[in-house]
């Protein structure tokens, strides 16, 4: 069956894209400007809390999926889907500099990402 891996790419979409809005929800929050630090987390609580919350629903729904895929496809496909994501999410919301030794990292690691789930 060479289509086994489809529900675990989709597995490891859904995390990644969580994963990343996370990380930019962090982002968003730690541009607010405060005095300080403890200002920020009491003011921007919500935002924390979200991204907090994220990460808590990734870890269980990784520990679920791993029931049924292996380790060795779904880890290194999440995690490099996610860097790739947060990648072009801070270039897109937040006007971050990606330079082209960076988009090419990032394409060696979309390449990575197509071997590892390859020959399946």
């Amino acid at each position: 069956m060479p289509l086994m891996w489809v529900p675990t790419l989709f597995h490891a979409l859904l995390m990644a894209t969580i994963l990343a809005a996370s990380h930019a929800t962090l982002k968003w929050v730690a541009e607010r400007e405060y005095d300080n630090y403890w200002q920020l987390l009491l003011n921007e609580w919500k935002g924390v809390l979200l991204a907090l919350s994220a990460y808590g629903f990734i870890f269980f729904y990784y520990v679920f999926v791993l029931r049924s895929a292996a380790v060795s496809l779904l880890y290194p496909v999440y995690t490099g889907l996610s860097v790739l994501f947060v990648v072009i999410l801070g270039r897109w919301m937040f006007d971050e500099t990606v330079g082209t030794t960076q988009w090419i990292g990032a394409a060696f690691l979309l390449l990575g990402i197509v071997l590892i789930g390859s020959n399946r």
